[in-house]
């Protein structure tokens, strides 16, 4: 991640992909659109060479039913690379002490570490109902963002088997927690 990519996710409050990391990600919209294009493409050219067939009513339905899926999976898609974000006075080192526990745990594979970010990937097996998870964490002054898509280096997937959630809760949880008892503790003292 550069620096650009990096104010840039910060900014926007969202994963920055790569041009083949949108390619993947939004994959399943682009296969959709792919598929009703070519279903209006063969609608209105004449492929047998007997007269043109009117539209069904069948045929007007899956238009009238695939364009709000597929407009309602982008969008879904689009919410999924924003950050979700803890406010902690955690100091760093207590923050990736939490961040290796939790990725033990979830067997994370630290890809890219930074000052400023950390890149983990899952690689779970062929049954667990996800090809794997990118878990991108962002340290911003006083936060830390956390967000996890299906890895945009693999196949699109429009859903990780509740991982995603479960790898951005369980960070977030913990990193309250010790904030939480850090602070009762300076409040006890």
């Amino acid at each position: 991640m550069t620096e650009e990519e990096l104010r840039h996710s910060i900014e926007k409050n969202e994963v920055r992909l790569t041009f083949w990391g949108k390619m993947i990600h939004y994959g399943v919209v682009g296969y959709m659109i792919f598929i009703m294009a070519m279903s209006i493409f063969l609608q209105l050219t004449n492929t047998g060479n007997g007269p043109v067939k009117p539209i069904s009513e069948g045929e007007i339905w899956f238009f009238i039913v695939t364009l709000p899926v597929i407009f309602f999976i982008y969008k879904l898609q689009r919410r999924r690379l924003k950050f979700k974000s803890v406010v902690t006075n955690l100091k760093r080192k207590e923050i990736n002490d939490i961040i290796r526990e939790v990725a033990l745990e979830l067997k994370w594979t630290l890809e890219s570490v930074n000052e400023n970010y950390i890149v983990a990937k899952t690689h779970p097996g062929f049954f667990s109902g996800s090809w794997g998870e990118q878990i991108t964490i962002i340290f911003d002054q006083n936060r830390v963002l956390v967000n996890s898509i299906c890895d945009p280096v693999k196949r699109s997937a429009i859903t990780s088997m509740g991982r995603n959630r479960r790898n951005e809760m369980k960070l977030m949880n913990e990193i309250k927690f010790r904030t939480k008892n850090t602070y009762q503790s300076n409040w006890n003292n």
